[in-house]
């Protein structure tokens, strides 16, 4: 099962997308009860807001844009999970028509924002959360929690998965699945640096003990991809320290005092030789972890489909350093345009049902995000263990500049780690970039 579920992992293509031995590693407390927020349930109360009964008979087209979850081998099973979400719905509404057509991940959000301005766009797609807040600015998303109304039950979804749906006061979104980054260590390098597979980091300070040690050894410490997302790479650090990036009343963060703090931890671990020379712009670095060279990496389940891949097994994952990480959340969400928005958010709460998460996450690798459907893996350590720190997984920055300024902040990175700029001054700089793009 573990094997036929790793080789389904190489499918994965979501861009954010970048899991580790059976042995256990030290728990974190990662409970993320799945509470009621957007909407509170009042479902059988005396309360409950009283809806004209829908006509199920009528006839409709929904049309749903979807992406290559998979690789081409597995696009069929791809295309039996959709046709089953539209069966199911179609027991409610024979009549309705759903139309389910691919379109690539690259190049997606200018596509999408293009077909919604001329009103040629689909009723449902499929967005991650700081894409979601540019949609939700440009007003081309229906809320879903009014679409949805008050009796909704919101309780089998994680608490951190509806957040990351969450922007303004309103839901925008259902989510389908989870994904997680955390730290996958070499037991063997771990062992010979006096680590212990069962008591693996916590800590930043825990880390470096261990750090300056395979240092000393000859091996990298870590993975530090600069030239990826900010989110697999500054953020984490940023979040670790107890900083952030932009607060929740728009306040920019990144150059508080915490913040420069993690700045300046990247900067020493870059000069000590904690990770390559080339972090400055490389984009991959997942290599030096399967040759044995670096102690640890930070990755997610892509990790398990190349270690799968090289036969690795000498490996343990262990917990996101302080308690904090990255995730993407991934959630379907319905047009503004759409002329059968009711019946589209219907739809949603069908394809993220309990079942339709078990089959789509199942085959793509992902993790549910409803409580009920993580059993899946439950004969998967791998996967399992992985799954236990998406509580701890941050969505990103959730504002709608997000995407656009981070390209500006990384240049201040990359300025930081080959020395032109001081961690204090790169601080300030992205600080500035950021201001001018919420202006």
């Amino acid at each position: 099962m573990l094997k036929k579920v790793l080789k389904m992992l190489v499918a994965v293509s979501l861009s954010m997308v970048v899991l580790a031995g059976c042995s256990p590693t030290k728990k974190v407390d990662t409970v993320d009860p799945a509470v009621p927020t957007t909407g509170e349930q009042t479902k059988g109360t005396e309360n409950e807001e009283k809806t004209e009964t829908p006509d199920t008979n009528e006839s409709f087209t929904l049309t749903v844009w979807t992406h290559p979850f998979v690789s081409t081998d597995l696009a069929d099973n791809q295309n039996k999970v959709f046709d089953d979400m539209a069966a199911e719905f179609k027991k409610i509404y024979p009549n309705a028509n759903i139309v389910f057509e691919e379109i690539p991940w690259k190049n997606r959000e200018e596509k999408m924002l293009a077909a919604l301005a001329t009103d040629a766009g689909p009723d449902i797609f499929y967005l991650i959360p700081d894409m979601m807040t540019q949609f939700a600015d440009k007003e081309v998303l229906a809320p879903i929690d009014e679409l949805l109304g008050s009796g909704f039950d919101y309780s089998d979804f994680s608490k951190t998965s509806i957040e990351a749906v969450s922007y303004n006061g309103h839901l925008y979104g259902l989510p389908i699945l989870r994904e997680v980054q955390t730290m996958f260590y070499n037991s063997d390098i771990l062992a010979e640096v006096g680590g212990n597979a069962n008591d693996l980091p916590d800590t930043i300070e825990e880390f470096n003990k261990l750090a300056d040690a395979a240092v000393a050894a000859g091996y990298y410490a870590r993975t530090f991809e600069g030239g990826n997302t900010l989110n697999a790479t500054l953020y984490p650090y940023i979040w670790a320290y107890g900083g952030d990036i932009i607060g929740e009343n728009n306040e920019i963060l990144i150059n508080s005092a915490e913040s420069v703090k993690a700045w300046e931890e990247v900067k020493r671990q870059y000069d000590a030789g904690y990770f390559p020379a080339d972090s400055i712009t490389s984009q991959d670095q997942s290599s030096i972890f399967l040759e044995g060279k670096s102690l640890a990496t930070y990755s997610s389940a892509y990790m398990l489909t190349l270690m799968e891949s090289q036969e690795m097994k000498n490996y343990v994952i262990g917990p996101p350093l302080e308690g904090v990480t990255f995730g993407v959340t991934g959630m379907f969400v319905v047009s503004a345009k759409s002329p059968n928005a009711d019946k589209a958010a219907q739809f949603l709460n069908v394809m993220t049902n309990t079942e339709n998460q078990k089959a789509f996450n199942s085959l793509t690798g992902y993790i549910p995000s409803r409580a009920s459907a993580l059993d899946i893996y439950d004969s998967n350590v791998p996967m399992k263990e992985l799954a236990q720190y998406v509580s701890l997984a941050k969505p990103g920055v959730i504002h709608s500049t997000a995407r656009v300024f981070m390209s500006n902040v990384t240049a201040q990175l990359q300025a930081m780690l080959e020395g032109s700029l001081t961690p204090q001054e790169a601080a300030d700089a992205a600080a500035n970039m950021i201001s001018m793009e919420m202006n």
